[in-house]
């Protein structure tokens, strides 16, 4: 489960309950990574069902139709980086003590039985030591990924059945950590969270020593915001949309209407941080948050990052995926916040 040193022999392929978008990098002769192609599309209700695939047939000809008619570029490469939906995987840091490497399967898998809420012998996981061993305690700490062995072979099926080649399938949390985080900044004494603002939920994701120590899936989405003001406003969804983009979260913007009906629903989602933030400070004093990341379509949404911020206390920032990328960029800064993890599973070693 590797975060950085990029390679860009493959696509990268973010599946969620209503989107798919894909991306494929090539190099320059300088180096520096650019963009080869991408395709995007929306998906239909009914398809996915928190993150289960109900309608492989459907999901498949929209795949095929994105590979066959991109909207930049051409994808060279049947081989594919997919993504595991969040809210089906399980992701932790257990503490182990030395032992010799052969020693270490068996360990791990029985220390994940006591972590994880169904039988490992259903389950494909997966791990990685992580820092070096503290000698205070005299433990490795190894980060335990988890997911159901359905959800990776309904998805592996469909992939195959479209001519790609799955070469891995990676939890969503890492990918976007590997497209947001500075491989820099991981050498600071101090935590970052990741807050993905999607559509169908929110995502937490608190990364500490190159490492992701928890995720925390919460029911706060784009969809739900937007059905909210539709019903507050009494307009269409797709005039609440449109309102949501033009007036953001500012008070002084359409006469705060918007910011009037979102005051509750910001002030639960900072309940929220402040409680997985006090959970790092409990398990982890010595490397505090330090930094607040947003990222997905909801980081769209104006003022979020200045409310968040002021409720959190601490610098919030709207996720740069281009880092590692040359600035020739096609997409502008909200397709950006919105293609985090296609990029962090193109990006990929």
């Amino acid at each position: 489960m590797p975060l950085f040193q990029p390679q860009v022999q493959h696509l990268g392929l973010d599946i969620s309950d209503r989107s798919l978008k894909l991306v494929q990098f090539k190099k320059n002769l300088k180096g520096f990574l650019r963009l080869r192609a991408y395709a995007d599309s929306s998906v239909p209700a009914g398809v996915f069902f928190e993150g289960e695939l109900k309608q492989p047939e459907i999901f498949q000809k929209i795949l095929q139709q994105m590979l066959s008619q991109p909207k930049v570029g051409k994808f060279t490469s049947n081989n594919v980086v997919a993504c595991l939906p969040e809210t089906k995987t399980f992701i932790m840091t257990i503490n182990l003590p030395p032992m010799p490497l052969s020693e270490m399967p068996l360990a791990v898998k029985w220390e994940a039985e006591h972590h994880i809420p169904i039988a490992i012998e259903e389950t494909y996981w997966d791990w990685q030591a992580v820092g070096s061993i503290d000698t205070k305690t005299n433990k490795q700490t190894l980060l335990l990924g988890v997911i159901p062995k359905n959800i990776v072979d309904s998805y592996s099926v469909a992939l195959k059945e479209v001519g790609l080649i799955p070469l891995a399938m990676e939890i969503e949390a890492l990918a976007i950590a590997r497209s947001v985080i500075a491989e820099q900044d991981l050498t600071l004494k101090q935590s970052a969270l990741i807050i993905d603002f999607g559509a169908t939920r929110t995502s937490l994701i608190v990364l500490d020593q190159q490492a992701i120590q928890f995720t925390v899936s919460l029911p706060i989405s784009g969809l739900n915001i937007t059905a909210t003001l539709a019903k507050q406003l009494k307009m269409t969804e797709v005039e609440a949309e449109k309102a949501k983009i033009i007036c953001g979260l500012d008070p002084k913007r359409c006469q705060g209407a918007i910011y009037a009906i979102m005051e509750s629903a910001i002030n639960e989602l900072i309940k929220k941080i402040k409680e997985s933030i006090n959970y790092q400070i409990d398990h982890f004093p010595e490397q505090p948050v330090g930094q607040i990341i947003l990222c997905g379509g909801g980081a769209n949404f104006g003022k979020l990052d200045a409310l968040l911020s002021k409720g959190l206390k601490l610098p919030v920032r709207k996720s740069n995926a281009w880092q590692y990328l040359s600035d020739d960029s096609p997409f502008n800064k909200e397709q950006l916040n919105s293609f985090a993890t296609a990029i962090g599973l193109a990006l990929r070693p």
